[in-house]
């Protein structure tokens, strides 16, 4: 009769078997989120933060943001903010209608620099 107890102890469980995405967390959770960096990432974040620098300080009207699909533009926004960007933003009634635009003042690369 074979000994079937270090058979199983050699075979691996399902909690024991980790993706690639999961492999590679631990490499890539030093990344910084902020800059060149987040802009290259494929967040919602990111898009909206590409959004705005295309602009070049312009003001992006909230239909051509919503337009990225991005549900919560105000939680994206938010996060843009903490990580050290400056976005301003602005509304105006028309017809009773808001109407709101935002635009990139700076970014944390900018307000570090010696002028």
């Amino acid at each position: 009769m074979e000994d079937s107890s270090n058979h199983l102890e050699n075979q691996a469980r399902p909690s024991d078997l980790k993706s690639e995405s999961q492999l590679c967390l631990s490499e890539n959770a030093p990344l910084k989120t902020t800059g060149a960096r987040l802009v290259q990432r494929k967040t919602q974040s990111a898009a909206l933060l590409r959004m705005l620098i295309d602009a070049r300080g312009s003001w992006v009207p909230l239909p051509q943001i919503l337009a990225l699909g991005i549900a919560q533009y105000g939680a994206r926004i938010l996060e843009l903010r903490r990580l050290g960007f400056v976005i301003e933003n602005k509304t105006q009634r028309v017809n009773g209608a808001r109407h709101s635009w935002f635009r990139l003042v700076n970014s944390p690369a900018q307000s570090g620099s010696v002028r």
